[in-house]
């Protein structure tokens, strides 16, 4: 396959060195260092004991490559504006585009079933207007990456997980395909797992869970992970987090009562700092709108009561804007510090 990797940094870097080695044609799109780096020295993966290197093309132009197989965009959500700019060179007539960004994503209102309430009205499904106008909804693949991953050096990356590596896909639409298929027996063999998932938003919801607990606890605390384990307060906080995230999700269509417990949840947590916390340390645009206010925005909607997300939500948006590292619209945020319980 013709893969293009947009945003080739911790995930996007060890994904196109596992599907370069894989076989795969594999181009990836960076900048700066990282760019720089990959273009003299190609990528290299530490994982485990293991050091796996791959030689790639690299571009910070879209239009180098031509039209792809497959559009892996694993850049964070906050980098999606500029992305929907320039991807248009890389989409052909039949070309899949994975899109694998953590917390609530522009694509989630389309194809939504019936059954389920409508969803607030979220700045990031604003951007549905611009990607659509560029490719089909049946060419737009949700993705979900369970894996721990950290730039160590510009072209370096190092896997924190290196038995827990998988990229669940589905259609945004329900239908699948051969090409879908395909795209997951390749990320098999290239050593990353991927499984059906089934409906894609419930996947959504349910990697939601992981993002707006154990992520926003290390990132208020300065803490790893699996700080939310070790500690009892904290541990009790992770379970009332993942209820009330539970209880969203349930009110917008999707019950995780039959998928997910917390106490497993708790028991499975990496000594690892999520992207919130290194976001926050290297002074890098948050992901707070996506993972952090999008939930309290689908509990207003239904309104379902959140105390304790309520508490973290205010001091993770705050510790984000005053380094100046997201925008909220003020007016936006004011209805979501209102109770919503009844």
């Amino acid at each position: 396959m013709r893969i293009c990797i947009f945003g080739a940094g911790a995930i996007g870097g060890h994904f196109a060195v596992k599907l370069a080695r894989s076989g795969h044609e594999v181009s990836v799109i960076a900048r700066g260092a990282q760019l720089a780096a990959i273009r003299e020295r190609g990528l290299a993966l530490r994982s485990g004991d293991q050091l796996l290197t791959a030689q790639v093309a690299a571009s910070s132009e879209p239009k180098d490559f031509g039209a792809q197989d497959v559009v892996l965009v694993t850049t964070k959500a906050t980098a999606l504006p500029s992305i929907a700019a320039q991807i248009a060179p890389l989409i052909g007539k039949d070309t899949l585009v994975v899109f694998t960004q953590n917390g609530m994503t522009w694509w989630y209102p389309h194809g939504l079933p019936a059954r389920c309430p409508a969803p607030p009205r979220l700045p990031i499904f604003d951007l549905a207007e611009s990607f659509l106008s560029i490719m089909r909804t049946d060419q737009v693949i949700g993705g979900l990456i369970y894996s721990a991953n950290e730039l160590e050096a510009p072209g370096v990356v190092r896997n924190n997980s290196p038995e827990h590596n998988r990229l669940e896909i589905a259609p945004i639409d329900g239908r699948e395909d051969a090409a879908v298929a395909a795209l997951r027996a390749a990320l098999e063999e290239a050593d990353i797992r991927s499984p059906d998932p089934g409906d894609i938003r419930s996947i959504v919801w349910s990697k939601l869970m992981n993002n707006m607990s154990g992520s926003v606890l290390a990132l208020v605390t300065g803490n790893r992970s699996d700080a939310a384990r070790d500690d009892p307060g904290l541990r009790e906080v992770y379970r009332r987090i993942v209820r009330e995230g539970m209880a969203i999700a349930a009110a917008h269509g999707y019950p995780l009562d039959d998928k997910l417990d917390p106490e497993r949840m708790i028991a499975r947590l990496l000594n690892h700092k999520p992207s919130l916390l290194q976001d926050y340390e290297q002074r890098r645009p948050m992901e707070i709108a996506e993972i952090v206010l999008a939930p309290l925005a689908f509990a207003r909607a239904q309104n379902v009561p959140t105390p304790t997300l309520d508490t973290l939500a205010a001091i993770a948006a705050k510790l984000a804007k005053d380094r100046g590292l997201v925008t909220l619209d003020e007016a936006q945020q004011a209805p979501l510090w209102a109770s919503s319980a009844k």
